[in-house]
């Protein structure tokens, strides 16, 4: 047993038990500040948007697309505040919705979109429970376990629970995927991590793809049939969301070369020019939110610049959600 010396302050219990002498205030103090302050400018914060650890920690090495919402900082912005705190937003309602628990929008923290470009998953970070595991509800679904993880669901879709905290919702396949792969992961693919560094860290909505998907997963009808061409020029892209004073964001898609670029360009410039002809003669803040959206290309590398106004994000909630609370239908 460790003894204690004449003269030195009792030892408490749960000091760790390599410690045995104490260093004198007036020496230990000093040198442990500058200590702190050595480590303090060697720690570098990565670049991009943050990816909750809890979440980093289960991206399989083989995932090609990632897409993530900072749900916290999300709602933390006026521009959510003032047009989407009080209406249906399909974002937060939607996962609720599949994973079978009443979540309040306060205790969703972040959500998580992890494909192979086959088999996608959607992990989300909140407030599930206050006991050991969340009571999830689902009509017709079972309960089942794999590799000392509980699922909920069938054979084709499930939700994992991974902690309190943790839960993931998708295919069951790649769910047993996620879990196989569970320890092994470093985080984001250097491929996407690259993406990520790029983009700002006050970045709320974020996407990194980095190629593998060749063409849509459906049949597109006529002159939308290009579209698959479009998809297949595109190597890598990227975009985010800064949602703070109004949107604003880049949308960038890296192709194979300069004149795919072109295509690429060419395409969504005569879309946009569609979609200012179909807009109504009653409706000319619908022709300012195009005006938002600038379309260029450098070299191999096409962008769309997006500056949306704070006086327009009202209508631009209403085009892309429909009509929300206190709007007319």
């Amino acid at each position: 047993m460790m003894k204690q010396k004449e003269g030195q302050p009792p030892i408490s219990k749960n000091e760790p038990f390599a410690i045995q002498e104490r260093t004198p205030k007036s020496a230990g103090c000093p040198l442990f500040c500058l200590l702190l302050l050595a480590l303090a400018g060697c720690v570098k914060t990565p670049p991009g948007p943050k990816i909750d650890p809890a979440l980093a920690s289960l991206i399989p090495p083989d995932t090609i697309l990632l897409a993530g919402a900072r749900l916290d900082k999300l709602q933390e912005t006026a521009t959510f505040k003032k047009n989407l705190a009080n209406r249906p937003v399909p974002l937060f309602d939607d996962f609720s919705k599949q994973i079978g628990l009443q979540v309040r929008r306060e205790d969703l923290w972040e959500l998580l979109l992890i494909s192979d470009g086959k088999q996608n998953v959607m992990l989300g970070r909140g407030k599930f429970a206050n006991e050991a595991e969340p009571r999830i509800e689902i009509p017709g679904a079972t309960r089942f376990a794999y590799k000392g993880f509980n699922l909920v669901g069938d054979e084709r879709e499930a939700v994992l629970l991974i902690s309190p905290s943790v839960i993931g919702v998708g295919s069951t396949p790649a769910l047993r995927s996620l879990i196989d792969n569970k320890g092994k992961s470093n985080g984001p693919p250097s491929s996407l991590a690259a993406l990520l560094k790029d983009m700002p860290a006050e970045s709320v909505l974020w996407a990194a793809y980095g190629g593998g998907v060749a063409k849509l997963p459906f049949n597109a009808p006529g002159d939308m049939a290009n579209i698959n061409k479009i998809i297949a020029s595109i190597q890598s892209g990227s975009m985010y969301l800064d949602l703070r004073a109004g949107v604003n964001g880049l949308i960038t898609g890296n192709c194979a070369n300069d004149q795919d670029a072109k295509s690429l360009h060419d395409a969504l410039r005569a879309l946009s020019g569609l979609g200012r002809l179909a807009i109504p003669k009653d409706k000319p803040e619908e022709g300012r939110l195009l005006d938002g959206l600038r379309i260029t290309q450098d070299s191999h590398k096409v962008n769309i610049h997006i500056e949306e106004p704070e006086e327009l994000v009202e209508s631009l909630v209403g085009i892309l959600l429909g009509p929300g609370a206190g709007q007319a239908k």
